[in-house]
């Protein structure tokens, strides 16, 4: 089994910007995507249906009466689908470039309605380590064309709260790790909430943005021009066809 959704699909270049500021280049191997299409989508269907849920629904009412329902949840708009397409491959790109880094849950399967986009970062994240616990606070954008303008507000995004996520966010985060039984990692996030605020050194900044354009130099200006203490990682996913890849993963 791969490590990571980018591992069989992609080539990762890393650039070291400066001291704590790390840019990431992942573009397609040529040739593969075709074979690992499949496998895309499934993960893309993973965020908005547990896997388990779905695969149980198709045994009880077969491919498609369930295919219906996941239709259902899926966005039918260009702007929805990219912006969620965003968030997902930015979730997906965590164990890639941060290992150390999980994503706890899925935010777009509590979606309002499936034009939707929910309130608060586009990932959080979380590292237990034997002594402290790091938080990972990423922003999403995806376009044809990613330019600075675009950098600079996911840039302001990570900026706001003093760099760190949001008191709704976190909030979101503990109620859903408690539903789904997770009680160690959301009484974590119940702790910071309530009781703890997490210092500077324990958090990590990451500006994701999928784009059909090579976005490194933007992302690379933007790393070189911030100018306080918190880690920082910019990662860009190219893909040259943008707009047809998202829709072969929709209609698909």
């Amino acid at each position: 089994m791969p490590k990571h959704l980018y591992e069989n699909w992609c080539d990762i270049k890393q650039t070291d910007v400066a001291s704590g500021r790390k840019l990431y280049l992942i573009t397609e191997k040529a040739g593969v995507r075709a074979g690992i299409h499949g496998e895309i989508v499934k993960t893309v269907h993973s965020h908005y249906e547990d896997p388990r849920r779905l695969a149980a629904r198709i045994r009880r009412l077969g491919f498609n009466k369930a295919s219906k329902i996941i239709d259902a949840m899926l966005p039918k708009s260009k702007t929805a689908r990219s912006g969620h397409l965003g968030e997902i491959f930015a979730t997906e790109v965590v164990p890639a470039v941060l290992p150390s880094f999980r994503v706890p849950i899925k935010r777009l399967r509590w979606l309002d309605g499936r034009e939707s986009a929910l309130r608060g970062e586009d990932v959080i994240g979380i590292a237990c380590e034997k002594t402290k616990v790091r938080f990972l606070k990423g922003e999403s954008k995806s376009g044809v064309a990613i330019t600075p303008t675009i950098v600079a507000e996911a840039r302001a995004a990570l900026k706001s709260h003093h760099g760190r996520p949001s008191q709704h966010a976190m909030a979101f985060i503990m109620q859903r790790l408690f539903d789904q039984g997770d009680s160690a990692t959301a009484l974590i996030f119940e702790e910071y909430l309530l009781t703890k605020t997490i210092p500077v050194q324990e958090l990590v900044h990451m500006v994701f943005a999928l784009s059909g354009n090579d976005a490194s130099t933007q992302l690379q200006s933007d790393l070189k021009g911030y100018s306080g203490n918190i880690e920082q990682y910019a990662v860009n996913l190219r893909i040259e066809d943008h707009q047809k890849f998202i829709r072969s993963i929709y209609v698909k």
